[in-house]
């Protein structure tokens, strides 16, 4: 059986990624298992109260997502995992999935300059676009973190990384995205 790929959407909120993974997802038919999709049916289900909840519900969602990657990539089906995945949290995570059920690596990091990515989540909260269960912190302690906190770290697990920055949605090129993942794809093959 060939080993399957691993495709790995990451980067801080706001930055892109959701909207890049699903466009992935249906482009390349591939299951798609995302950390606020999760977060969101647990909240329709469950409820919501505040951002202690929320942090828990993600907790949660992010056990799920390594489990059913586990179930799918044993069965040697390519995925696509997508969340803000942090190198303290994530690495040992990824490590203990790729030794369950091994896996090639490939991964795409969203970054956006820290002023838009402010713009961005102030517009989707205004707008209602954002799951009310988030409970996001907008004060302006956690807005001046947003504008200074710079890219998040890809994570420290080998195999090619593609760094998009979303700063300028016109100027993201979806088809490249596309070509340069199915060549990784492919070349497992």
């Amino acid at each position: 059986m060939q080993t399957p790929t691993l495709i790995i959407v990451t980067g801080h909120p706001a930055t892109g990624k959701t909207t890049i993974s699903r466009a992935l997802a249906i482009s390349l038919r591939l299951p798609l298992l995302s950390k606020d999709a999760y977060k969101e049916l647990m909240f329709d289900g469950l409820g919501w109260s505040d951002r202690a909840w929320s942090r828990q519900v993600g907790t949660t969602a992010i056990t799920i997502i390594y489990h059913t990657a586990a179930t799918i990539l044993s069965s040697g089906q390519s995925l696509i995992m997508e969340s803000n995945f942090r190198v303290d949290l994530d690495t040992t995570r990824i490590q203990n999935l790729h030794t369950m059920a091994p896996f090639r690596p490939v991964q795409i990091r969203c970054v956006a300059d820290g002023n838009v990515l402010v713009e961005r989540i102030l517009r989707r909260l205004t707008l209602g676009q954002r799951h009310p269960g988030h409970c996001d912190d907008v004060s302006p302690a956690d807005l001046a973190t947003v504008r200074t906190r710079g890219p998040i770290e890809p994570l420290p697990i080998g195999g090619p990384l593609l760094t998009i920055d979303t700063t300028i949605p016109e100027q993201i090129d979806l088809s490249t995205i596309l070509a340069w993942v199915k060549t990784h794809l492919e070349y497992a093959g």
